[in-house]
């Protein structure tokens, strides 16, 4: 018996037949069999779409002699474990799926508009199109609801929750994420109720964390503790190190650096077996963050500057914007060279600005401030530090609130003054009181900046 590649597998099971096939389509389906059947198999070194370019191919010479049901069948053919669109997801091609499930909506029933709508919105919102991935899941949620499939609803919800949290509306967050839970829990989709429970557990985290509510801190954590034992039964690794990714957060906000780290590294070698870019980028980044805080500033460019390059090749521009901050953070409040500091918090306020998220600007606007203030430029300093304050009246973040309140002192701070000197130890004392150094690294950073203002050391 011959063996059958997976290629050749994929041919049988689309039962061409060139009896049937006319003339003007036959140079389309002779290409599908050349892909399939006759294509060299990729060498070792090629990288991951070239690994898998002839399925791609063939999914377009399908949808070009309209063979949706056939195309349809690609899209879910499988790879390797996991099937074609998904597996795209994993090494961070989104608008590659975005070609694909955009060719294929509308064109088959529902159970395959089902899979592009829930596709695109997760591939829009992994390219920071927030408002393009709000489309898809409406779109999702209203077909689902009038086709009763309630599966697809609660993966609309968790989609459209993910929109609210990075919006900073937590409790908006939260009920779309509460109801995803009901659902799950009323259909026994005991994943759905993992994913449910791992959203709820960052959601209600990061809101005590933010609004200073220790309680909803701690429900946050057991939710993730609980979506970690689903994870455990299920064997789902994507579940588990989502979980523990966040539980990692946890540490890390509460001082415990060293053991975050442990897990991070845990986390980076899953991902680097798994070519989990998406997920490789952001762990790399919260563990060049670890590195900040413990001031091992080789360390910290170095994860951090391998965060960039890895989020670049995928497209995130909100988590680009983040990373770019944290490279302006090291080389101005670590390495004090602060020309380079302000060459990548201009970048990530530019991005920033375009996707219009209010929070993330107006730390980078007051780190811009700070960067002119050393500089000794007080005009530009003023100009960043107006629009630091404008933002920050319209932020419901008790954590961001606090950041820049003691970014602000610094700024008045480095001014001649003695006044301005005298504002600046005042909003010092009130950045502590809002964000205290026991609930979170960012008050622990602000007691060590409010002690060098006011003792100088």
């Amino acid at each position: 018996m011959s063996y059958l590649t997976k290629s050749n597998q994929l041919f049988q099971s689309l039962e061409i037949d060139f009896e049937i096939v006319s003339l003007n389509q036959l140079d389309n389906y002779t290409a599908i069999e050349y892909f399939l059947t006759l294509e060299d198999e990729p060498p070792e070194n090629a990288n991951n779409l070239q690994k898998i370019n002839r399925y791609l191919q063939v999914f377009h010479h399908l949808c070009e002699v309209a063979e949706w049901q056939k195309a349809g069948q690609v899209l879910s053919f499988c790879y390797s474990s996991k099937e074609l669109h998904e597996q795209l997801r994993i090494w961070g091609y989104y608008r590659e799926q975005i070609e694909l499930y955009q060719q294929l909506l509308g064109k088959l029933n529902d159970e395959q508009d089902i899979i592009c709508l829930y596709g695109l919105g997760r591939a829009f919102y992994n390219l920071s199109d927030y408002n393009q991935s709000l489309i898809y899941y409406q779109e999702l949620i209203n077909l689902a609801r009038l086709i009763n499939n309630r599966q697809a609803e609660a993966f609309a919800l968790d989609g459209l929750g993910n929109i609210q949290y990075i919006n900073y509306n937590f409790d908006g967050a939260i009920a779309y994420f509460q109801k995803q839970l009901d659902i799950a829990n009323e259909i026994e989709d005991k994943e759905q109720q993992g994913y449910a429970l791992q959203n709820l557990g960052y959601a209600f985290y990061f809101s005590g964390l933010n609004q200073g509510k220790y309680h909803d801190q701690q429900t946050g954590l057991h939710y993730l503790e609980d979506a970690l034992v689903i994870a455990d039964q299920l064997d789902n690794q994507e579940l588990e190190s989502l979980s523990i990714d966040h539980i990692t957060i946890i540490y890390f906000n509460r001082g415990q650096y060293n053991k975050s780290l442990t897990y991070l590294f845990r986390q980076l070698a899953i991902c680097q077996k798994n070519n989990d870019k998406r997920r490789h980028a952001a762990i790399l980044e919260n563990i060049g963050k670890c590195y900040v805080i413990l001031k091992q500033s080789d360390q910290a460019l170095k994860y951090s500057q391998a965060a960039l390059i890895a989020t670049r090749e995928i497209g995130n521009k909100c988590e680009e914007a983040n990373i770019l901050n944290d490279l302006g953070v090291i080389y101005c409040y670590q390495l004090k060279r602060y020309q380079e500091a302000l060459f990548y918090f201009e970048q990530a306020l530019n991005i920033l600005q375009k996707l219009n998220i209010e929070g993330h600007q107006s730390v980078c606007a007051v780190n811009i401030s700070v960067c002119y203030s050393y500089l000794k430029n007080q005009e530009k300093s003023v100009f960043y530090l107006n629009i630091a304050k404008s933002l920050m009246t319209e932020l419901e973040s008790v954590e961001t609130k606090g950041i820049l309140i003691m970014s602000i002192a610094n700024s008045y701070w480095l001014r001649d003054k003695i006044w301005y000197k005298a504002w600046g130890i005042l909003l010092a004392i009130k950045a502590l009181i809002i964000i205290p150094p026991w609930r979170s690294a960012n008050g622990r950073l602000a007691m060590e900046s409010a002690i060098k203002q006011i003792f100088g050391r």
